[in-house]
């Protein structure tokens, strides 16, 4: 799950908490008001719902993976010690 994932997931469990809380509330401004919030809530998780459905997906990338061997350690160059 990537971050937008886990904000929507996010945003959508508080506007079920939100709704869930309006029994506690007696005053009709303060419920609508937790309606309202819920509301807002879900748009903007639909909004980056929306947006993460429209962006491009992310470029395949390839690697290549080489192995060097390593081969004997050179000899001594022996007109080297000539000169």
């Amino acid at each position: 799950m990537n971050g937008d994932e886990g904000q929507i997931k996010a945003k959508r469990e508080a506007a079920q908490r939100a709704r869930r809380l309006l029994r506690e509330f007696n005053n009709e401004q303060d419920r609508e008001r937790v309606l309202r919030f819920a509301a807002d809530l879900e748009a903007q998780a639909e909004a980056l719902e929306q947006a993460l459905r429209a962006a491009p997906p992310p470029p395949q990338v390839t690697q290549v993976q080489m192995q060097m061997q390593q081969g004997p350690p050179a000899k001594d160059d022996p007109d080297k010690d000539k000169g």
